[in-house]
């Protein structure tokens, strides 16, 4: 277990630093080109190095062993995050790309470690998702201060100093693991034809990616800038309460974490999705800040199930070493379906009343329910063998 909290803390100071530079560079590129369009392109670069990664994921896997890929991948975000603190606003986004891209390698190891440090794998993934949503909900607006009372340059900076600590405690976790766990051999010839192979004829495996792929495509419906849209064309509010339904989506995922962790049993995929339809259909019907509250907070609180769940079946149900590749495939489904959703439910919103979308959205995660009990009832088969 040591070897987790240790690999636990360089994934903590790397999100931090991620938060970070991120919110100063979108500042910067506003700031140095005074284009909206260069400070919201940045998402996009992100997505891009995410995708890509995943076709040379499983070749660079068969050439390196996990902790040298996870070693490296942190080694070179951080000098790239300090050419970024030298560059022109022209030269940013395709060492945004880069950084990304190197995420893609260094995301699915994190998790692929997860069942060869620790037995139970539904507290460790509670936490390691808590966590995550934890950093987010508290570093988003404390980046914002340290660039408005500092500068932009100041928080990439301090950003560049927590990727040092993280790739100083990265190595620390590879030194622990010559005590804690012996590092499988990498296998030869993999690609990505083989991980999609691998993928397609794994039925747990290709379930439980289709699903996590359709999911990504309809929590797009819950992404901040709809949130805004919602407040300003549904609610006829002050936009001053956007912090606080991004808040109460996150708090509620940070809640679900904790139950998890403290709790033996599983959850249901089936019954998080059904909270997912009640929630859409609530946030649609509703034309009340309070019940539009209570809707983010269910929506929250089902979906960090359903990451957590589907994450400890996977560990619990694929050999370790096909895990990262199922992963790698995983993250770029993930991304691609977000993207997509991104852009279809944004164009359905400038087209029909934003309540309108949210009605139609509940419908588009009723197919999750059905996913989802797909997998529940092989994972029970799974448990009680």
């Amino acid at each position: 277990m040591k070897s987790f909290y240790t690999l636990l803390v360089s994934q903590w100071l790397a999100n931090i630093g991620d938060v970070l530079y991120i919110v100063a560079l979108i500042a910067l590129l506003y700031q140095q080109t005074g284009s909206a369009l260069a400070a919201a392109s940045f998402p996009i670069a992100v997505t891009i190095g995410m995708t890509v990664s995943g076709l040379f994921f499983a070749r660079v896997l068969s050439r390196f062993t996990f902790v040298q890929t996870l070693l490296v991948t942190q080694l070179l975000k951080t000098v790239l995050l300090g050419a970024v603190i030298w560059s022109e606003s022209i030269l940013v986004l395709g060492l945004v790309v880069l950084i990304a891209f190197l995420d893609g390698f260094a995301r699915p190891v994190q998790a692929s470690f997860i069942p060869r440090l620790t037995t139970n794998r539904q507290q460790a993934n509670s936490l390691v998702q808590g966590s995550n949503q934890f950093i987010q909900l508290a570093m988003w607006p404390l980046g914002t201060i340290l660039v408005a009372s500092l500068s932009s340059k100041i928080a990439l900076i301090v950003a560049l100093i927590l990727f040092m600590l993280s790739t100083v405690v990265t190595f620390r976790f590879v030194r622990s693991l010559d005590h804690d766990v012996t590092e499988a051999e990498p296998e030869s010839d993999i690609s990505l034809k083989d991980s999609l192979s691998f993928v397609r004829t794994a039925p747990f495996a290709r379930l439980i990616t289709v699903f996590v792929t359709f999911e990504s495509f309809v929590s797009t419906l819950w992404i901040s800038a709809l949130l805004l849209v919602y407040l300003e064309r549904h609610l006829h509010i002050d936009t001053g309460w956007w912090g606080t339904m991004n808040a109460s989506y996150l708090v509620s995922m940070i809640v679900a974490s904790a139950y998890l962790y403290r709790t033996k049993r599983n959850s249901s995929l089936a019954v998080s999705s059904v909270l997912s339809v009640g929630a859409a259909l609530l946030f649609g019907l509703t034309s009340h800040i309070m019940f539009a509250l209570i809707a983010l907070a269910i929506q929250g609180y089902a979906t960090q199930l359903r990451i957590i769940q589907t994450n400890t079946v996977l560990q619990e149900t694929t050999p370790p070493s096909q895990l990262p590749y199922v992963y790698s495939v995983q993250q770029t489904a993930y991304t691609l379906a977000f993207s997509i959703g991104s852009l279809t439910f944004g164009m359905l919103a400038d087209g029909l009343p934003i309540a309108l979308v949210y009605l139609m959205g509940a419908g588009l995660t009723v197919p999750l329910v059905w996913l989802g009990r797909q997998i529940d009832q092989v994972d029970n088969i799974i448990q009680s063998a």
